[in-house]
């Protein structure tokens, strides 16, 4: 991410808000690894002060981390952000959570990688309660307080949506334990990749899902959001076209495209040609 682009944060919400999106997402990597990046990772902003400057300048746009790493940062700090950013926006945060999977990066913010699990599940019950604001007293295995006091509560209560990310079969059974979304990682895309193999390849995962929410007696709806790989090498306006169109008949709620372009002109231009070669074709 140029800094440009960086910079530039609040006109892209407001663009892509005039365009017709309904959110917009920014990824977490606090403290990546030099050869991590080399090998084709990215820059991040602060996904929370990011969204929050996406807020001020947009007033319907949803506001989803894609995804905060829950392990990296005390379920306190989290919840005082998440929930900040959830009242200043009125109600408009989608929290999208994950493990995460870089050891180099658990280990420059002092965070042992080998308990990122349960330090997950933990600390997904400390934020909740948390986003009720009040009095808290907890004695778990990573968290310990007595008495303290969470605020703000939410706008929503018990909480704002939260969206679980990953592609593993423990990822879905905790979506349909703990979560109203799911956010399937899209597998590498290449030019002979074509959108019915993008579609056969979700496809026994989301039966997965559906089977497990099944067993569980689940009746709530599962929100999925999905990544167009509209960036690729090769990868055609037709193609992403096919894609919605696919995964839409898969019930497949949500669709999401990367942003392009290192100048604030360049990712205008991929908007309105987005806009334009897809989002008006379907």
């Amino acid at each position: 991410m140029s800094l440009e682009i960086a910079v530039s944060v609040p006109e892209l919400a407001r663009q892509v808000e005039l365009q017709g999106f309904h959110a917009g997402f920014v990824t977490e990597h606090p403290i990546p690894s030099s050869r991590w990046r080399e090998q084709g990772g990215h820059d991040a902003l602060d996904p929370f002060v990011a969204l929050a400057a996406m807020a001020c300048a947009t007033s319907t746009l949803r506001l989803l981390t894609n995804l905060t790493v829950v392990p990296y940062r005390s379920p306190f700090l989290l919840a005082k952000a998440s929930a900040t950013l959830d009242v200043l926006s009125r109600g408009r945060l989608i929290l999208g959570a994950g493990v995460g999977y870089l050891k180099s990066e658990y280990a420059a913010l002092g965070v042992e990688f080998e308990s990122r699990n349960a330090r997950f599940e933990e600390y997904l019950s400390v934020l909740r309660q948390a986003w009720r604001g009040g009095a808290i007293t907890i004695a778990g295995e990573f968290v310990s307080a007595r008495d303290v006091v969470a605020y703000p509560p939410t706008t929503r209560q018990p909480g704002p949506p939260i969206w679980l990310g990953g592609n593993s079969s423990l990822t879905r059974r905790r979506v349909v334990r703990l979560a109203q979304g799911w956010m399937p990682l899209p597998a590498p895309i290449g030019p002979e990749t074509s959108p019915a193999r993008f579609a056969s390849e979700l496809s026994p995962l989301l039966e997965d899902l559906r089977s497990l929410a099944a067993t569980a007696d689940r009746t709530e709806p599962i929100d999925i959001l999905c990544v167009l790989p509209s960036t690729a090498p090769g990868w055609s306006s037709d193609q992403s076209v096919e894609l919605v169109e696919r995964l839409t008949n898969m019930d497949v709620t949500w669709l999401a495209v990367n942003g392009e372009g290192s100048t604030l002109d360049e990712a205008f231009a991929f908007i309105d040609d987005f806009r334009s070669n897809v989002i008006g074709r379907v």
